[in-house]
């Protein structure tokens, strides 16, 4: 999808996610996030279409929340990308969300 299309902009966020599939504990670092998902920096990346269960700290907010998310791109990473996966939020309670907007506001304007 190009950027233009997107439902939610993007910004860059550092910071370890815990993430389940199934009963399987992962982690990996964030790279960017938006309303609809994130970008995860992964050495292996699960399949696409892979559910999780995400668990986010948003940096600025007081606790973590939970969400459901789905595995709907994989990158494999070179000199440019780094490797990992991109994350859709399936299942996100409104005002998480509202968290996650209100960050990336704060971040764009930060770098603009």
């Amino acid at each position: 999808m190009e950027a233009n299309q997107r439902r939610y902009p993007r910004a860059p966020m550092s910071g370890e996610v815990k993430f389940y599939e199934w009963n399987r504990p992962f982690q990996a670092d964030a790279a960017e996030i938006s309303g609809n998902g994130l970008f995860l920096k992964t050495g292996s990346s699960l399949p696409e279409g892979s559910m999780l269960t995400l668990r986010l700290n948003i940096p600025g907010l007081a606790r973590a929340f939970t969400v459901l998310g789905k595995v709907v791109r994989t990158v494999r990473g070179g000199l440019l990308k780094p490797a990992g996966m991109g994350i859709f939020f399936v299942d996100i309670a409104a005002g998480d969300r509202r968290s996650i907007l209100d960050y990336v506001s704060r971040r764009t304007l930060r770098t603009a």
